[in-house]
């Protein structure tokens, strides 16, 4: 017997709700979804972002950490500034607030009272992401994706061009092309990461926008 079918439309929507997860290296534009502050137990410092591509694609717990429990900056404190810097976000205040990420004790995502930064939340960025190997507690190879660079979604400009007033885009399409997974335990990968841009920490300067 041959069936009929009826348009379902809220099913037909359902259809696009393909979540994947992004595990690969590469330049990805989308949303940060989530934009909380952390500490490690070890009292480092730090910032938390969750991240939706364009396609759907998403990448969660992804960790910035800025200084540690003496107060130091850490290398991730320029790639921070970058990302305020291509967002047009000139600075961020701790709020309390609620965010939705997944819950390893309960193997579901669920939401959370968190402290956030709302003016980088739901903000467009474009971002390069690196995946990377890691030891396991068991002993096993798992991998995780950082951010290593970023850039305005639009214009493709990276955060020291943006501060230059430069207008048209030129060190995205190097950084991009340097990009390269770094395996666990690799001292030469980890040598050839590229930087966030330089550029933004600089009190004198004059922020154009």
């Amino acid at each position: 017997m041959s069936r009929t079918y009826t348009l379902d439309t809220k099913a037909a929507t359902q259809a696009d709700n393909i979540v994947s997860r992004i595990d690969q290296t590469g330049k990805y534009v989308g949303t940060l979804t989530r934009v909380e502050i952390v500490t490690s137990k070890n009292e480092t410092e730090g910032v938390e972002f969750s991240f939706k591509a364009d396609d759907g694609a998403t990448a969660d717990f992804l960790s910035l950490w800025t200084y540690n429990a003496k107060g130091e900056a850490l290398p991730s404190l320029k790639t921070l500034n970058a990302m305020m810097t291509v967002a047009r976000v000139k600075s961020l205040t701790p709020t309390a607030g609620q965010v939705e990420k997944w819950d390893s004790g309960s193997g579901q995502r669920g939401k959370f009272a968190a402290t956030i930064f709302p003016e980088l939340t739901n903000k467009r960025i474009g971002l390069l992401l690196q995946r990377e190997e890691y030891e396991k507690r068991d002993g096993s190879t798992g991998a995780k994706v950082n951010i290593v660079g970023c850039f305005d979604p639009d214009s493709e400009l990276t955060a020291s061009e943006i501060l230059a007033r430069k207008t048209e885009p030129e060190t995205l399409a190097r950084m991009a092309a340097a990009l390269r997974d770094k395996p666990m335990k690799s001292k030469a990968a980890t040598a050839s990461t590229p930087m966030a841009p330089a550029g933004f920490g600089d009190d004198d300067m004059d922020i154009p926008f």
